[in-house]
């Protein structure tokens, strides 16, 4: 009887140090991190059909909603083909990373690689 009540007590220690273990992961895993939110959007607009001849850069000003949506607010660059494949592959697209409440707007530069 020793015997299953030290396995129990035995079993109950390590439940509860797995607990508190991946308590504190969850804690540190949604903090926020421009750069999970930049890799998130990079993989957003990674694979263009557009015809580039050389390289476009863009300056993309957004927000996040209260259901972890990126809203475009604004496209600055010189090419319109270029402004709606940003607003139609980012607008209204669910992101998994968290985001710093108190930052209202993001501004994020983007290059789009020709295709070489």
């Amino acid at each position: 009887m020793k015997r299953l009540q030290s396995l129990l007590l035995v079993v109950a220690i390590a439940i509860c140090s797995t607990f508190t273990t991946s308590a504190n992961n969850l804690e540190t895993a949604f903090e926020p991190d421009p750069r999970m939110m930049s890799l998130e959007i990079s993989s957003l607009l990674k694979n263009h059909e557009l015809d580039l001849k050389k390289d476009v850069r863009a300056n993309v000003l957004l927000a996040i909603n209260k259901d972890n949506e990126i809203v475009v607010l604004s496209v600055e660059a010189d090419n319109d083909e270029v402004k709606r494949f940003i607003k139609q592959k980012l607008n209204y697209k669910k992101i998994n990373c968290a985001v710093d409440p108190d930052v209202e707007e993001f501004k994020l530069p983007v290059t789009l690689k020709a295709k070489s």
